[in-house]
């Protein structure tokens, strides 16, 4: 009787044991499942930023090569102006 009494023991001990070794489990689970729905989140985030600079970038070149284009043009007509200045002043 006593031979049944510990297997009896020890089978409710390694129960135990494999009870909270699932209970550690499903939390560890759970709270990479959070951790994960968390991260996924943020990577959505940080594709929307990313488009929105893109976006933004695109329209500060283009807003650059424009000033650009206009300075230059501008540098045109003024070494044109002083040209034909000079030319007036000295023929």
């Amino acid at each position: 009787m006593e031979g049944l009494e510990d297997q009896l023991r020890k089978m409710k001990t390694q129960v135990d044991d494999l009870t909270r070794t699932n209970s550690d489990l499903v939390n560890t689970r759970n709270r990479m499942t959070t951790e994960n729905s968390d991260l996924q989140r943020q990577i959505r985030e940080l594709e929307t930023n990313y488009g929105s600079f893109s976006k933004n970038r695109g329209q500060l070149q283009s807003q650059l090569d424009d000033a650009k284009s206009k300075l230059e043009e501008e540098i045109r007509v003024f070494i044109t102006n002083c040209s034909l200045s000079h030319s007036v002043l000295y023929t």
